[in-house]
């Protein structure tokens, strides 16, 4: 891309202005502003006008620990801050601004992903959108008109399920059966992965052959009560007993569905991307496929890594991604020598190479958030489920 000198004119401008002649400067630059501000494919320039003291960064590029201090532009009200990223990254952040209670999205900038909040999106240059997402950059959530509600009894586990389930195009008229998809904390893959709609449009646009979609929703989501996801996706023996045997026979039974290990996929994302690995590795005799996103690979001290080494004939085929910004998740919440997921996850898709195991392995310079997991789905679904027939390497 061409040099864009506008913001260092600007600045340049602004060093040798009255007071007066500062704001109506800022005023002019701002009104005619392309935001973010790309100096080359790899230099952003960010920015904040309002009524504060001071301003700082907090995101991806901070691992959502540190801050990054906006400079300002001395008699203004205009704060600026520069960032070198990778051409390609995708990172999300937000503003801690002075007098604000809690941090906010960058009033600036029109693209923000719904993660449970509203973070701004930074999308460098030659980082490419799916068009699937175009109609979700203000942020809104993914919606359940593609999908019917059930409710499993309990079983395994001492209390019900909520699951959703997306059916392919033509399912109601016809008699084929079709393979399953089967993902983790499901209304979360329903609002924030946009799942459903990645689903219908992969298959509508002959990018994937048609499947079944199994959305898996733990009790008290996100809550600290329990049960909830934590005590599901920690490797629980008990989830995968509902997980392999309890679920997958009753969609089985209710469903036309192709009953063989090749035609199953269990999908999860950080602690669901732990458990659905685990289910890949576990009962490979009914989940032939496996895909983690940004999976808690390093869980109890790698306790998974260490299943592995002990396992013997794997026939699972395997998906793990990362974000290369994943260095320090959940700080505070996860200990701290468990929170480098990049390095666990390298470290997974070493040991599965060296097992011979099939694998796809992916690094992106994302973050761990929706915005990252969400971008991707795609590139899995199209690598088990190629409408070709062929798998993508």
């Amino acid at each position: 891309m061409a040099v864009d000198r506008s913001f260092e004119q600007f600045l340049g401008a602004a060093a040798t202005s009255t007071p007066q002649a500062k704001c109506r400067l800022v005023d002019g630059y701002l009104k005619s502003l392309e935001y973010p501000i790309f100096e080359d494919d790899a230099t952003v320039v960010l920015l904040y006008h309002g009524n504060a003291d001071t301003v700082h960064l907090v995101g991806d590029m901070t691992d959502w620990i540190e801050t990054i201090p906006f400079n300002r532009i001395p008699e203004t009200d205009l704060f600026w801050f520069r960032g070198t990223y990778e051409p390609d990254a995708r990172l999300e952040y937000v503003l801690y601004v002075s007098g604000a209670e809690t941090p906010i999205a960058d009033p600036l900038n029109q693209c923000v992903v719904n993660g449970f909040v509203l973070n701004s999106e930074l999308a460098m240059p030659q980082y490419r959108r799916h068009p699937v997402f175009d109609p979700y950059r203000d942020g809104r959530k993914g919606g359940y008109e593609l999908l019917q509600e059930h409710l499993l009894p309990a079983g395994a586990l001492s209390y019900p399920h909520t699951i959703h389930i997306y059916t392919p195009p033509g399912y109601a008229r016809g008699k084929h059966r079709y393979p399953c998809v089967y993902f983790q904390d499901g209304r979360d893959y329903i609002e924030y992965g946009i799942a459903p709609l990645v689903l219908h449009t992969l298959i509508a646009g002959g990018h994937i052959a048609p499947v079944i979609g199994i959305f898996v929703t733990p009790p008290n989501l996100h809550l600290p009560q329990t049960p909830n996801r934590t005590t599901e996706y920690g490797m629980s023996a008990d989830y995968v007993t509902f997980f392999t045997e309890e679920l997958r026979t009753w969609v089985d039974t209710h469903l036309r569905t192709v009953c063989n290990p090749s035609a199953r996929l269990v999908i999860g994302d950080s602690y669901g991307g732990l458990i659905s690995a685990t289910i890949g590795l576990r009962r490979p005799d009914l989940f032939g496929m496996a895909y983690s996103q940004s999976g808690y690979l390093s869980y109890k001290k790698n306790v998974l890594l260490r299943e592995l080494e002990a396992t013997n004939h794997i026939r699972t085929r395997f998906y793990l991604d990362c974000g290369t910004y994943e260095r320090r998740v959940a700080r505070g919440i996860v200990p701290d020598d468990e929170g480098d997921f990049l390095l666990a996850n390298r470290r997974m898709a070493d040991l599965m190479r060296s097992r011979g195991i099939d694998l796809v392995y992916r690094e992106y310079p994302e973050g761990h958030t929706w915005g990252n997991w969400r971008a991707h789905l795609h590139d899995a679904l199209e690598h088990f489920f190629g409408a070709t027939g062929k798998r993508r390497k």
